[in-house]
């Protein structure tokens, strides 16, 4: 008998004005990031922590222009989030959302219509690539609960293709590293909110954390002032602490 690997830490979407300048900032703190993908209107990089999860930077220049884009549906999808992040005197930067991959798309849509979530289902595909993913989002949720995402072929099959083709490149990944350890999110009620989303991944709650793996989700009651929503992130491998462009970066130890 096998047992059903859990949901785990896909990736998180850092929304930002200036792509370069954000890759810059990224770079300066320690943190590897490169170019990654432009297509009409929008641009994106990555901090690729592994070869499983990675930290999305983005930018849209022409929301109009995006309107044909293979992203379309999903940046639509989001955009009430993007907005969130100007509104307030906000600077239109931060943390938009964060995906969580799950083995079984089609059994996790079914389980979230069972409970009477409102869902939204995109699908992209790369007929080039024969390559894909679905996407499955929950408007009626808090802002700071994930999407779900599932990769066909498998997220497995691609990591160990990356693999492959890295060390058919003699480059090896460092196993000191910075590491992305932990989310953080401001909240007015941590444990009740670390329960809401552990009951949603079917994980279980460690008090005001739900260990997901690849990356904790920690409810923050005493956040930094001014801090809402999902804010910061804990990252082992570093020295110092910063402030990338809406994300707060806190350096833990390893095993934290």
């Amino acid at each position: 008998m096998t047992t059903t690997p859990p949901a785990s830490f896909d990736h998180l979407i850092h929304w930002v004005s200036d792509l370069d300048a954000a890759i810059s900032s990224y770079e300066a703190a320690g943190l590897a990031t490169h170019a990654a993908l432009t297509m009409p209107g929008f641009r994106n990089g990555a901090w690729g922590i592994d070869d499983e999860r990675y930290v999305e930077l983005a930018a849209v220049d022409d929301w109009d222009a995006t309107k044909g884009a293979t992203y379309a549906r999903g940046l639509e999808i989001i955009r009430p989030s993007i907005d969130a992040l100007s509104a307030d005197g906000g600077n239109g930067e931060g943390a938009v959302t964060f995906a969580v991959n799950v083995p079984d798309i089609d059994a996790t849509i079914e389980r979230l219509r069972a409970a009477d979530h409102e869902i939204i289902v995109d699908t992209v595909r790369f007929e080039d690539q024969d390559a894909g993913f679905t996407e499955v989002f929950l408007p009626d949720t808090p802002g700071h609960v994930p999407f779900f995402i599932a990769y066909d072929p498998p997220r497995q099959v691609i990591a160990q293709m990356r693999a492959d083709h890295r060390a058919a490149q003699g480059e090896e990944l460092d196993p000191d590293r910075p590491d992305l350890s932990a989310l953080l999110v401001a909240s007015g009620s941590p444990e009740q909110d670390a329960q809401f989303l552990a009951d949603l991944l079917q994980l279980p709650a460690d008090g005001t954390t739900v260990p997901l793996p690849g990356a904790a989700v920690r409810f923050i009651g005493d956040a930094p002032e001014g801090a809402t929503g999902l804010y910061g992130l804990e990252v082992t491998g570093l020295t110092a602490p910063a402030s990338l462009h809406g994300i707060d970066v806190v350096p833990v130890e390893r095993g934290h």
